[in-house]
């Protein structure tokens, strides 16, 4: 029996040390190890207190104050994320990765003018990256350089030519510029790319709505809602085409469905437009993206 008692509680040691390994491991490059490894399985909350240990034991790893900065960064909290990253840059100021991050960060907190002096840092330090090039220019086309924001998209898809965000993002700036032709070329040239990508529609159904051209713009809009029956300015847009062609009640239905993911807008056109007999089916408008398409086929034949 005692032989037992001992052998127990030496099972019950290692499962305790295993444990203690698995909170806080014995050197920072372990517990780094254990951050990237949760951050691998999309565990971010629980990466970071490795990486807090992490950079506890060893204050200048600069590689952990990236990894927690990409880990804020994707948590939502970019003044922790670009700490980190000014840290990282500090310690070693030919880190791509830190000024790329950073500059993200700053795109979310609408610093535009930081993001673009970031990527251009990171296209000084790795000319050949297509992606530093289209990033920047989204940062410019945002601060109304859109002159400046094409040259960026230009370079980009010189050198990434099936770069469809690139293509999109440079239409937004063709559009800014009143160059809505060569804007539509761009929209329908990155939904040839990757035809998958919803707001691609909505975006040239758009151009095709202010052209007058009801209905590409009828057909871009729905398949955009049956791509993602989540996507809310897509039921918008289409409510305000259909409330153009005549249409009210399909069109009650599309602003119904908006207003209950929240679009202000439409709450607004509903109560000026709609009444309550108008809305009924909105539940089933928004489960049902293939009737939503069929639904648009017969307002095209009217």
């Amino acid at each position: 029996m005692p032989v037992l008692k001992r052998i127990a509680c030496s099972i019950w040691c290692l499962i305790m040390l295993a444990s203690a390994f698995g909170t806080f491991a014995q050197s920072s490059k372990d517990n780094f190890i254990q951050g990237l490894l949760r951050t691998n399985r999309g565990q971010d909350e629980e990466a970071l207190p490795f990486f807090h240990k992490a950079l506890e034991l060893k204050p200048n790893y600069f590689e952990a104050h990236v990894m927690r900065g990409s880990t804020y960064m994707r948590l939502g909290n970019h003044m922790n994320a670009i700490m980190d990253f000014d840290k990282a840059l500090e310690l070693d100021p030919s880190l791509v990765k830190a000024y790329n991050y950073r500059g993200f960060c700053y795109m979310e907190m609408q610093d535009y003018r930081r993001a673009i002096d970031d990527f251009g840092k990171v296209i000084e330090l790795k000319p050949d990256y297509p992606n530093a090039y289209e990033s920047r220019g989204h940062a410019k086309s945002l601060n109304n350089r859109n002159e400046s924001a094409i040259e960026d998209f230009d370079m980009a898809i010189s050198m990434k030519p099936d770069f469809h965000e690139a293509y999109h993002h440079r239409a937004w700036a063709k559009l800014a510029l009143k160059d809505s032709t060569s804007a539509l070329t761009d929209f329908t040239k990155a939904i040839e790319l990757n035809p998958q990508v919803a707001v691609y529609y909505d975006d040239r159904g758009l151009i095709y709505m202010s052209s007058g051209n009801l209905k590409e713009a009828m057909k871009d809009f729905s398949k955009a809602v049956k791509l993602d029956p989540s996507l809310v300015i897509a039921f918008l847009h289409r409510g305000q085409l259909r409330l153009e062609m005549g249409r009210p009640k399909p069109s009650c239905k599309d602003l119904q469905v908006a207003a209950d993911l929240g679009n202000t807008e439409a709450i607004e056109l509903l109560g000026i437009y709609c009444s309550e007999d108008d809305t009924d089916d909105a539940g089933n408008e928004q489960k049902d993206p293939e009737k939503q398409t069929e639904e648009s086929g017969s307002d095209k034949s009217r």
